[in-house]
């Protein structure tokens, strides 16, 4: 993989659009010191290089009646060829899974979902995921509360 070096500049780019990814171009070069074609130039530079991959709105699903949050980890089993892509192709299939991560150690995927309440959560994890003919076993780990939301790597700066 080539390496990709960014400037200073760069990272306050990227910061400031972590914080807030609806600013004007106007807005980010007043905000970084910069002329607003330097801006733009650089802007679309860390989008060439898929840096910035995209800009989307943060959900708050709790308020769109979505009460469960949790992380499943699931093991697949190893005596069945392609076990753990059948599994992920169903997961992605799911629309309460919102994050599936093919992860190290004892299990193989971590699955983040998202349910409007225990039945729906409980109709995925158990009565389709864990009866899944590819699963071996699932381990559940439901959110009481968040202490950080959005953290970013550059935040030490």
């Amino acid at each position: 993989m080539k390496e990709i070096t960014l400037d200073r500049t760069d990272y306050k780019i990227i910061q400031a659009l972590e914080k807030d990814g609806r600013l004007s171009n106007t807005e980010l070069a007043q905000l970084i010191n910069l002329s607003q074609s330097q801006c733009l130039r650089r802007l679309r530079h860390l989008e060439e290089m898929d840096i910035i991959s995209g800009y989307r709105a943060q959900v708050n699903y709790q308020k769109l009646g979505y009460s469960v949050m949790a992380w499943t980890l699931v093991t697949v089993s190893k005596d069945i060829p392609n076990a753990r892509t059948n599994v992920m192709d169903f997961l992605q299939q799911q629309s309460a899974a919102i994050n599936v991560h093919g992860v190290t150690g004892d299990v193989d995927l971590m699955v983040e979902i998202c349910a409007k309440d225990m039945a729906e959560f409980t109709d995925l994890v158990v009565k389709q995921l864990y009866s899944h003919a590819n699963v071996v076993s699932t381990k559940s780990y439901i959110r009481l509360d968040t202490a950080k939301q959005q953290g970013s790597p550059l935040d030490k700066m």
